[in-house]
């Protein structure tokens, strides 16, 4: 619980120091903003379906199949075919802002250490499976960067401006976790688990400033991957 809480700490100095300075104007200004909340209501819609369908892909089953389908499709489909603009729009280009590419160097080290540190702490020994690694560190956290980042925050930024937008998208963020891993299966998190997602939650809105700042997926990515991973 006092780790959680520490790490929630972190989080939070580093939006505060992220945050500092102007934003880019955002990367597809919509005149319309009605047409940007009816999309991502479609986004959020399909994030609640995706855990009642369930079928087997490659070694995923069960949701997450669903969830890996919807991850690569949405791109593809609300970008390519419906807005007929190119991905470096949801932010599949090169990172700007050095001051905050610093900002998150640091916290790749500070997140690397503390997953090596931590399991000795504990008294834990190193385990790694290579379907969790790939799944864990490198698949999901890559969907759910494209999903809240690039298509919902990106959305959102043309309505509501950059700080709300990316407020909303961490909202978000926590949220469906909380959705998935206790609204689904109907029980109540316990103390430390709410911390947790309060945690998620964070993390999803320093994502959120990180890719405000920079423009690209990759450092949000490289954050999220890191903090994922487990050996």
């Amino acid at each position: 619980m006092i780790t959680t809480m520490i790490r929630i700490t972190l989080v939070v100095v580093f939006i505060l120091l992220i945050h500092r300075g102007e934003y880019s104007p955002p990367p597809a200004p919509s005149p319309r903003p009605g047409r940007e909340y009816i999309e991502v209501g479609i986004l959020i819609v399909c994030l609640l379906i995706t855990p009642y369908i369930k079928f087997g892909l490659f070694w995923f089953s069960g949701w997450k199949s669903a969830y890996f389908v919807l991850g690569l499709c949405a791109p593809l489909v609300m970008e390519l075919l419906v807005r007929r603009r190119k991905l470096s729009v949801i932010g599949f280009s090169i990172p700007v802002n050095r001051r905050v590419l610093a900002f998150v160097a640091g916290i790749f080290s500070l997140y690397l250490i503390s997953r090596i540190v931590e399991p000795l702490m504990l008294g834990k020994g190193y385990q790694f499976e290579l379907r969790d690694f790939i799944s864990i560190t490198i698949i999901f956290p890559f969907l759910e960067e494209v999903f809240f980042r690039g298509l919902i925050q990106t959305r959102l930024e043309s309505a509501l401006g950059a700080v709300r937008s990316w407020i909303v998208s961490g909202l978000l963020f926590g949220f469906f976790h909380f959705y998935l891993l206790y609204l689904v299966p109907g029980r109540a998190p316990d103390i430390t688990e709410v911390l947790g997602l309060v945690y998620l939650t964070a993390l999803g809105m320093l994502l959120g400033v990180v890719f405000a700042k920079t423009r690209s997926l990759l450092p949000s990515f490289i954050i999220h991957a890191v903090n994922n991973l487990s050996f």
